[in-house]
């Protein structure tokens, strides 16, 4: 019996060093990440970073972080952040992002707040700790950005390895009970108040691999596989699925097909939401009626669309610039 008292101590004694070793290093990490990060040329700030959780976990809480690049005009700033992981798999990550937090764009800031926002991270064990999957959820989620406000009941968002491609990752999103700007539901009185679901499966290919190197090798979006997109928002119904491809100036080369139900609905749809100029709603609707000529079913849509040459087309309507994929000079 005393025997194994003192084996149930110094296993004790062991785990207890172990823990006190990992968690300094923890902290010791965090805190080197702050400094590369400024040595990047980014803006890197925190108010505090201490770590708890004995003897089970590594509770990493980082106060008031800011994160910002001068050169993009992108940033990030919140409450406290907390990074949560098991001290037998300390390469899974668990975060429990703040309340409120703000997204600094070029176009002006944008202030998410949620009742409940997290998320897990799981890297490769090993020295690169490449990035295997994620999973962010949120239940109560508002954004409020300079074109508004918008809020969902739940969203999902989850990305996983691809091994069968070099430099890969599935992505996928489902988002429920979608409820755009008010203004928006106003100028749109033929659809419900709440979008029913938004669905994305996907798989993006990048330049370079997500790990700890990221920070050199800058990996940049290379192409976009769309296996399945579907848009769900009462009579309007809308799948697309197709192939996107960066080129030299970062912009997106390639073909979306569409199916599009009810889709005299959908150019006043893309004018209100920002997604085309206003103005071009009835020259959409004019060319979508000319697309819709000869169809099975009048109610029913089924073009393509087009990026090419730096233009997004409607069929052959242009209808803006080509989506920028990637950072490129």
């Amino acid at each position: 019996m005393r025997a194994l008292l003192w084996v149930v101590l110094a296993v004790a004694a062991l785990w207890s060093g172990y823990w006190f070793v990992g968690s300094a290093a923890v902290e010791r990490g965090a805190v080197q990440w702050f400094d590369q990060a400024t040595a990047q040329g980014l803006v890197a700030q925190n108010a505090g970073i201490r770590v708890a959780g004995f003897p089970n976990r590594f509770d990493l809480t980082i106060t008031a972080p800011t994160l910002r690049d001068p050169a993009s005009g992108y940033g990030w700033a919140g409450g406290d952040l907390r990074l949560l992981a098991m001290t037998w798999k300390p390469w899974h990550l668990i975060a429990l992002a703040p309340d409120t937090q703000v997204i600094t764009t070029p176009l002006g800031d944008v202030t998410v707040t949620a009742a409940d926002l997290r998320g897990s991270l799981v890297l490769h064990p090993g020295t690169d700790l490449a990035l295997d999957r994620t999973v962010v959820e949120a239940t109560g989620l508002t954004v409020t950005g300079p074109t508004g406000t918008a809020s969902v009941a739940s969203a999902r968002f989850a990305t996983a390895e691809d091994i069968s491609r070099l430099n890969s990752h599935r992505i996928g999103l489902q988002v429920t009970d979608l409820a755009p700007d008010p203004a928006v539901q106003a100028a749109l009185p033929d659809l419900p108040a709440l979008i029913g679901g938004l669905h994305l499966d996907a798989t993006l290919l990048l330049s370079a691999a997500l790990d700890r190197h990221a920070g050199d090798t800058r990996p940049e979006v290379t192409g976009l596989v769309l296996d399945d997109a579907r848009l769900d928002w009462g009579p309007l119904q809308v799948t697309a699925k197709g192939t996107l491809a960066t080129v030299s100036d970062g912009t997106a080369e390639g073909q979306i097909e569409l199916r599009i139900e009810s889709w005299r609905l959908l150019p006043e749809v893309l004018g209100q939401t920002g997604a085309i100029d206003p103005v071009l709603a009835p020259t959409v609707l004019r060319a979508m009626e000319i697309m819709a000529e000869g169809g099975k079913d009048p109610d029913v849509l089924e073009t393509a669309l087009t990026f090419r040459d730096g233009w997004t087309r409607l069929g052959d309507l242009p209808i803006g610039p080509a989506p920028r994929l990637a950072q490129r000079q």
